[in-house]
């Protein structure tokens, strides 16, 4: 499992998971639900950070229905987090994505 990106400190030892090793993970997520006006879906991470990470999640389109939702993560733990798509105007009422993508970053918060 590579470890996460690391401040180099005197006396550490170069190895090939400190050389790959990366303080940021992202995906695109392919989102599908009928007649709804919020949704959620359980995301993984490929790898687990070692603290919960910095979240973002946005909606690749804002063309037809999709220009009236918000994305976000919520839940976010050091092993995944939840996507939460929700309808920004609830007088619109609720609608219908197939195959929309939805793209999420995590990184390592700094001290």
């Amino acid at each position: 499992m590579p470890v996460p990106a690391t401040l180099w400190q005197p006396g550490m030892r170069i190895t090939d998971s400190r050389l790959n090793a990366k303080d940021y993970q992202a995906g695109v997520i392919s989102v599908s639900f009928t007649n709804q006006s919020s949704y959620t879906q359980v995301v993984t991470f490929p790898e687990p950070f070692p603290v919960a990470p910095i979240m973002s999640a946005e909606i690749a389109s804002g063309a037809g229905v999709t220009g009236r939702f918000e994305a976000r993560a919520i839940s976010v733990n050091a092993t995944g987090f939840t996507l939460f798509i929700l309808l920004t105007d609830a007088a619109e009422g609720p609608d219908t994505w197939s195959g929309q993508p939805v793209h999420w970053t995590a990184r390592m918060p700094t001290a």
